[in-house]
């Protein structure tokens, strides 16, 4: 036994010091990876409208009880977080930038996405709409964002406005807007705390501005766009009040109406970074077997390398992920073990992969030891029997050779088995005298 254990011990070897050179390999790149790593920067995702054009004001935010909602939409190409956004509109000149309370922007999908589906009927259409609720928000008084505001312009003019009062589900919902509206331009700029992460989609970007008192009016941007990030298709701009809700009206097409309904989008921009799509190979991964020695190397794809790897997942025992990507080690723990890895490439990009380990069990070693030799069949060997002469009356035995012959032809009789009768002769010594 001890010699074929030792036979086992010398085959593992070789393996042993493969898996370790293998580590040793994936762990002398890895201060280059996190150095380039380190000194890069996600490609940066940049949106904007344009500047505003003067032609229509539409109340969004709050002064009291009374809230009203306008929206214009975006599109995002890849999975983005959304790290800030501006937007231009008028405040009232009594009180100005200082009535202003609080900023909240709020991001939705298209309907019919988060809504009921049909909808209600109270307005012409919900086609292109925003959904019915909010996807996702950042709000100054929740301390999900800061912002700052920036004064254009003390005294500026838009030649039509749409407030809550001109709001009406159908058929009361062309009223032509409310007219023009002077104020002061001012451009607000808000940070978020954390990033607004959406996937590669259709968005609408709502501002609300709360005012200790009157309304806050967002600037109208041209549409088409016009020296900003023209893209397709552009909606044009929705508004409603909490009366309104779950619906939304069109500013130019519903409200305002007309021969030819005119068409706006808010004056907005958002800035944050994009990430491409990342994969890493092979997929899937080769399983591996309890007890030996496993090596896989997983390569990234889909942006700009190096790539470094992470892994959240339920790794079976003894086995690791190295930031290079190599997945190697031994363990005895046996079953599918589902992985979550992270790939992020030199770019900053990053995605989150599935992928799973199959372990199986050692096979079953069956050691067969050499069987004894039977043993060769030979004549069995002779019993010597001894046996005592009588000596004869008067005397000792003569020494002659006679005796070893009959002491043969006992010890021949007893082996055999066999029966006979002895006799011996004597001799009498004559008397003496």
């Amino acid at each position: 036994m001890k010699r074929i254990a030792t036979r086992r011990s010398f085959t593992r070897l070789p393996l042993l010091a493969l898996a370790f050179a293998a580590s040793a390999v994936g762990a002398t790149v890895m201060p280059s990876v996190g150095s380039n790593l380190a000194n890069a920067a996600p490609p940066a995702f940049v949106f904007t409208t344009g500047s505003p054009n003067g032609l229509m004001g539409m109340a969004s935010g709050s002064a009291g009880a009374t809230n009203t909602e306008a929206a214009d939409d975006f599109m995002t190409s890849s999975a983005t977080g959304i790290t800030s956004a501006t937007f231009t509109g008028l405040v009232p000149t009594n009180p100005g930038v200082a009535g202003i309370q609080s900023v909240r922007v709020e991001f939705y999908n298209v309907f019919p996405l988060d809504s009921t589906n049909p909808p209600d009927g109270n307005v012409p259409t919900r086609t292109n709409s925003p959904s019915d609720v909010e996807l996702i928000a950042r709000d100054t008084a929740a301390n999900t964002a800061t912002f700052s505001t920036t004064v254009l312009n003390p005294t500026f003019s838009v030649a039509n406005s749409v407030t809550s009062q001109g709001i009406h589900p159908l058929p009361n919902q062309m009223t032509g807007g409310e007219g023009s509206v002077t104020g002061e331009e001012v451009q607000f700029a808000v940070s978020f705390a954390t990033p607004v992460l959406l996937s590669a989609g259709h968005y609408f970007f709502v501002p609300q501005v709360q005012m200790s008192s009157g309304k806050f009016l967002w600037l109208s941007a041209p549409k088409p766009i016009v020296g900003g990030s023209a893209f397709s298709p552009d909606l044009q701009t929705w508004i409603r009040t909490t009366t309104l809700e779950p619906d939304w009206l069109r500013v130019g097409t519903d409200i305002v109406g007309g021969q030819v309904p005119p068409q706006f989008n808010g004056a907005f921009s958002l800035a944050g970074e994009t990430s491409v799509p990342l994969d890493a190979t092979p997929n899937p991964l080769p399983d591996a077997t309890a007890g030996s020695p496993y090596s896989q190397q997983l390569a990234g794809s889909g942006g700009t390398g190096p790539y470094v790897f992470s892994e959240t997942g339920a790794l079976p025992t003894g086995i690791t992920l190295t930031p290079g990507g190599l997945l190697a080690g031994t363990t005895s723990d046996v079953g599918t073990f589902p992985l979550t890895v992270t790939v992020t490439d030199a770019g900053g990009c990053s995605s989150v992969l599935t992928r799973s380990l199959f372990v199986a069990a050692a096979a079953a070693t069956t050691t067969t030891m050499p069987s004894a030799a039977a043993p060769t069949s030979t004549a069995a060997a002779p019993t010597t029997v001894t046996v005592p002469p009588t000596a004869p009356a008067g005397g000792s035995l003569p020494a002659t050779g006679r005796t070893t012959n009959r002491l043969a032809l006992i010890a021949l009789l007893l082996v055999v088995g066999g029966s006979g009768v002895l006799s011996f002769s004597r001799r009498r010594r004559p008397d003496a005298g």
